[in-house]
């Protein structure tokens, strides 16, 4: 019984990790091409990113009870991989948390309008860390049906 509930977990935990990621990957992208949508933006992706990081602490934290209670062979070597990419996704997502608040400080709103070269070096950074750690969940994703 509590496998199952385990294993449950995981999964909401890899579909909202991998879910949030996707959705915040796509309103970037728009929020590039319309500024409407980048104003939304910074509104919106303080949520998505808290259902991100709730999805990564139900990953952890169902994965360790998943592996304590199986009783079953378990492919060691996908296991320590997804291990790995699950801390880089950790890693990336800090890294872009402190990128966002950055680039908040360094937005046109707060600097009259004047779109600084450190808030476009910034926000260059955190499309690539983001498209980085979409592909981290991805990964991730892909390796739970293996492990």
């Amino acid at each position: 019984m509590l496998l199952e509930i385990f294993n449950f977990l995981h999964f909401l935990g890899l579909a909202f990790g991998l879910g949030g990621a996707t959705i915040a990957a796509i309103i970037s992208r728009k929020a590039e091409k319309d500024a409407e949508i980048g104003k939304a933006f910074m509104k919106i992706i303080p949520s998505v990113s808290k259902l991100i990081w709730l999805g990564l602490i139900l990953l952890i934290i169902s994965g360790i009870g998943i592996t304590l209670l199986i009783q079953w062979p378990i492919n060691r070597q996908i296991l320590l991989v997804k291990h790995i990419l699950v801390f880089w996704i950790v890693f990336f997502g800090v890294v872009i948390g402190v990128k966002m608040r950055k680039m908040q400080t360094l937005s046109p709103v707060n600097s009259k309008g004047k779109i600084s070269m450190g808030f476009l070096r910034t926000r260059k950074q955190i499309k690539v860390f983001s498209i980085i750690n979409l592909i981290l969940w991805y990964l991730v994703t892909l390796l739970s049906a293996f492990v």
